[in-house]
């Protein structure tokens, strides 16, 4: 599996962080702060883990992005 740059947690600044197929689903990931829970923005993707994982991780940096701003 390929390594992503995840940014660290916004909540609580850990750095846990992997992202993951949601549990009982084929199509659905999202990244999950292993410190606190946190989880980002489901990605749906149907032909590719790969393209699930990194679609996760883009969204939770840009969720990221948009915390840090406000």
């Amino acid at each position: 599996m390929a390594k992503y740059k995840i940014k660290p947690c916004p909540f609580c600044s850990g750095s846990e962080i992997r992202s993951e197929r949601m549990l009982g689903s084929n199509r659905f990931y999202h990244v999950k702060c292993s410190t606190c829970g946190t989880s980002g923005p489901m990605f749906e993707e149907f032909d590719s883990a790969k393209k699930g994982i990194e679609g996760s991780v883009n969204l939770w940096n840009n969720t990221q992005a948009r915390l840090m701003s406000t």
